[in-house]
């Protein structure tokens, strides 16, 4: 550990924009200490010797699809061992094409992963956050079925209508799995910020929307049988502005009340 006054909480940082979100923490204020929540310590390592920042880093286990993992993560957070929690970036992400894969409690896994695991994480988190703070959540453009994507519409019905959802899943329902549970992000930044006063008390809330990410490797599920989100996505995401999401009233309070209900 070194002088860093605050920490980062980064999910996803082993690669992609987690990892250029690190190392962007790392440069722009030496006051950051930077967690790389993986689900692979020995990536978390390799993440780390990239970045060469060795004592403003600590790599911690953090497997999303599993909530006795979350819960895991939690406590060591609040080991004592740590700065102080500024920040909490919820990045990590995947999407399933390929049939349906279910998380270590028997939820869909792009639901599980995206939505159910960051929900726990930064419930579990709140009351160690030491203000000013701030919970960013990675979202996308695809929630928006106002907007051209190349993506399915997003199709929200209910928390356990996505959580266990009937029977196969094509790969046009995952691509669609993968746009709901972004649109799951969207609301829950959207209630999180409401139950914290919207900033008054020194916990801000922000989804951010990152554009086209072609090497994250959001899309190794993908292959030539199950398709790909298809060249109209792409030139979308290179000229076209960011979207707002679109109104749903009482569906974010709603969603917070059932994910509660199931991460508990």
């Amino acid at each position: 550990m070194t002088d860093s006054t605050r920490a980062a909480i980064v999910t996803g940082a082993n690669s992609g924009l987690g990892l250029e979100c690190a190392r962007a923490l790392l440069a722009t204020d030496p006051s950051w200490h930077v967690v790389l929540a993986v689900r692979d310590p020995r990536r978390g390592a390799a993440a780390v010797q990239r970045l060469g920042a060795e004592q403003r880093c600590t790599v911690m286990q953090l497997d999303l699809a599993s909530l006795a993992s979350v819960r895991g993560f939690i406590d060591d957070s609040r080991a004592g061992v740590l700065p102080p929690i500024r920040a909490v970036i919820c990045n990590a992400g995947v999407q399933v094409v390929s049939g349906v894969q279910s998380t270590a409690d028997g939820y869909e896994m792009t639901f599980g992963v995206n939505h159910l695991g960051h929900f726990a994480l930064v419930r579990g988190l709140l009351d160690t956050l030491h203000a000013p703070a701030r919970i960013v959540v990675v979202s996308s453009r695809t929630h928006d079925p106002a907007r051209f994507t190349g993506m399915p519409h997003p199709r929200y019905t209910s928390g356990a209508a996505l959580a266990r959802p009937p029977g196969d899943l094509t790969a046009e329902e995952g691509r669609r799995r993968y746009t709901t549970s972004k649109l799951c992000n969207l609301l829950f930044c959207y209630e999180l910020d409401r139950r914290l006063d919207h900033g008054a008390q020194g916990m801000t809330v922000n989804a951010f929307d990152p554009g086209l990410m072609p090497g994250s490797g959001l899309g190794r599920d993908y292959s030539p049988r199950s398709g790909s989100p298809g060249v109209t996505y792409y030139l979308h995401c290179a000229f076209f502005p960011v979207s707002t999401a679109p109104a749903l009233p009482g569906a974010t309070s709603q969603l917070w009340r059932r994910t509660r209900a199931t991460t508990v």
